[in-house]
């Protein structure tokens, strides 16, 4: 075994006794080291503080293989004696001899480190000092402001149903009409409307498609609902009589108004006829339900427009 590598045997030795502290582990420290050797294990910096390890490391010599002295000698010990004070005495006299032993280990190695820096572990801190440590406020003298809950605040009975009486009202209210609209909006929202109206077929539904558009694009509506209906079914017709009746008693549409949707496409109901032969028929239908029967002359105006205008006036009449 090389110098250097009985020097780090030798290290560990001692650290390991140390540690351990204990006689019989030691037994074997000189033994396992050549002979020649043997004072490094004393030499060492932590063998040289501790008295223990200087007492326990002594040189032993083994017994002769051929002294036969001791042979047949027999040491007799006092018979152990267990009751229960003794028990609790030992454990006390051992916890003691426990602590003064800790206590000189720490000591003597605290003395050891501080002579030789390069023997003392590395230490970690315990905690980033990125951390902010707590800071406990009731301990600082700051107090936390209470939480304080909201107040109620009651109102008077007439009060509640008056707020009550205007949110029922502003329910009611129809959607305000709008006020600028560019006739390509317009026209989309027609035909998105009119779409609408003969998919649903519920004049509930319909009872604000008048309201939504402003008030020079309405005859758009009409127009384009007449139109649909005229090349359509019987049933078509009604739906959109109907549904003028119910825009007229509600004061949404107004005979100018209706005049106005009406006539582009009388002045080609002619040559619509040609191709449905029912369309003298649901334009009268329509007419009706617009109400033009209560004003002649408006009615007079519209039916001129058509070649065989007394058909017109016979069916509506």
């Amino acid at each position: 075994m090389s110098e250097a590598d009985v020097k780090m045997q030798i290290d560990r030795y001692v650290k390991e006794f140390f540690a351990v502290r204990g006689l019989e582990e030691a037994d074997v420290y000189f033994i396992n080291r050549p002979h020649e050797l043997c004072f490094r294990l004393e030499d060492n910096p932590l063998a040289r503080v501790d008295g223990l390890l200087q007492v326990a490391l002594l040189p032993w010599a083994p017994p002769n293989a051929g002294d036969l002295s001791q042979f047949g000698k027999i040491s007799m010990r006092a018979p152990t004696v267990m009751d229960p004070s003794s028990v609790f005495a030992g454990s006390k006299k051992d916890n003691k001899q426990e602590t003064l032993s800790r206590q000189n280990s720490s000591s003597d190695m605290l003395h050891v480190f501080s002579q030789n820096p390069e023997l003392a572990p590395e230490t970690k801190p315990s905690r980033p000092s990125s951390l902010k440590p707590r800071v406990n406020l009731a301990h600082a003298g700051v107090l936390e402001p209470a939480v304080q809950r909201r107040k109620l605040q009651l109102l008077p009975p007439s009060v509640i149903a008056a707020e009550e009486n205007a949110t029922i009202l502003s329910k009611e209210e129809p959607e305000s009409t709008p006020t600028v609209l560019s006739e390509a909006d317009a026209k989309k929202k027609v035909d998105e409307d009119v779409k609408e109206f003969f998919a649903v077929r519920n004049l509930n539904e319909a009872d604000d498609y008048f309201l939504k558009l402003p008030h020079e694009h309405r005859f758009r509506l009409v127009d384009k609902l007449v139109a649909f209906a005229l090349e359509s079914r019987e049933a078509d017709a009604r739906l959109v009589g109907d549904f003028f009746a119910q825009a007229t008693s509600n004061g949404q549409c107004t005979l100018e108004v209706f005049e106005g949707g009406f006539m582009p496409t009388v002045e080609f109901l002619d040559d619509i006829a040609i191709n449905a032969p029912k369309a003298f028929d649901y334009m009268a239908i329509m007419l009706k339900g617009a109400g033009f029967q209560n004003d002649p002359e408006r009615f007079q105006r519209i039916a001129s427009k058509l070649e065989d205008s007394d058909k017109l006036i016979s069916l509506v009449a």
